[in-house]
């Protein structure tokens, strides 16, 4: 006698090379489209006059803050940027590289980042791009709820100015901007945005990265510009830690929401065939 099951297995589909057929979470991302980045940017910078703009008469309040921020440091021993700040400008060589980094790397390294993800590592530009705007998002209500004078501004605590010290042979303002004042917030301090994307990319050329020396300029580039902001006496320490707490936030928000699109993508498990003695059909022999 020969038992035969109540019905055949089918066969398996051919599985295409970007993955299993019908799931979209495994396909090879498009590449985004360009104009869509422009109007990203161009969306987070009006978000940012915006908030520039409406936070009316802050001097009094910004110059508390960064008073008592500094006091917070002198009390725990950690307000470096005073030292720090008078050897800068005691060095003329020193202050000199120093502003002209602070003038012009941040306003370079960030966008040459993004251009270098968006052409070379496409699957990797969505998720790292997300981050730095959720970053920049977060920092836009730091500046909103705590306006904050700059150490630079603070002379009668023994603060110099590196970038109006400069200023005479630069094309930026004693702000440190390229452009005018009135495109900068002036008690934008904390937290630091400029520490916060130097270390987005750093973390984007270490891990992304191929060439090794290029690694190892990801990696240097946020401890350079730490030293400046603090030696150019536009940040506190404080807000350098600040900028690197918004950065890991702004991660951790995006990374969470991705995964969470990726497993409501994610495909219905196929169902094993159950094969009982229950379906066996007994046919004559």
């Amino acid at each position: 006698m020969t038992v035969t099951t109540g019905s055949p297995r089918p066969a398996a589909a051919p599985i295409p090379a970007d993955g299993l057929a019908g799931d979209p979470a495994s396909r090879t991302p498009a590449r985004p489209r360009w104009w869509v980045e422009f109007a990203v940017v161009g969306a987070l910078y009006a978000v940012y006059s915006l908030v520039r703009n409406s936070v009316g008469d802050v001097v009094a309040r910004a110059y508390a803050n960064g008073r008592e921020i500094l006091a917070l440091e002198d009390g725990w021993g950690l307000a470096v940027e005073r030292g720090l700040n008078r050897w800068v400008h005691d060095n003329d060589v020193v202050s000199a590289a120093v502003a002209l980094h602070y003038a012009t790397l941040h306003f370079l390294v960030t966008p040459a980042v993004l251009v270098w993800l968006f052409f070379r590592r496409p699957t990797r530009y969505r998720v790292s791009s997300a981050v730095l705007v959720v970053t920049t998002a977060l920092a836009l209500i730091g500046f909103y709820w705590l306006p904050t004078a700059p150490p630079r501004l603070l002379g009668e605590e023994g603060f110099v100015d590196v970038m109006s010290q400069t200023s005479s042979w630069g094309w930026w303002p004693s702000s440190g901007t390229p452009g005018s004042d009135a495109i900068s917030n002036q008690f934008a301090a904390m937290p630091s945005l400029h520490c916060a994307w130097a270390v987005w990319c750093g973390l984007v050329l270490v891990l992304h990265a191929r060439w090794t020396w290029l690694r190892l300029v990801g990696a240097g580039y946020p401890a350079t510009t730490f030293f400046v902001v603090l030696g150019s006496g536009n940040h506190y320490l404080l807000d350098v830690v600040g900028g690197v707490l918004v950065l890991a936030a702004g991660a951790a928000v995006v990374l969470l929401a991705s995964s969470a699109a990726t497993r409501s993508r994610a495909p219905e498990p196929l169902h094993a065939v159950d094969h009982d003695a229950d379906d066996a059909v007994p046919t004559a022999a």
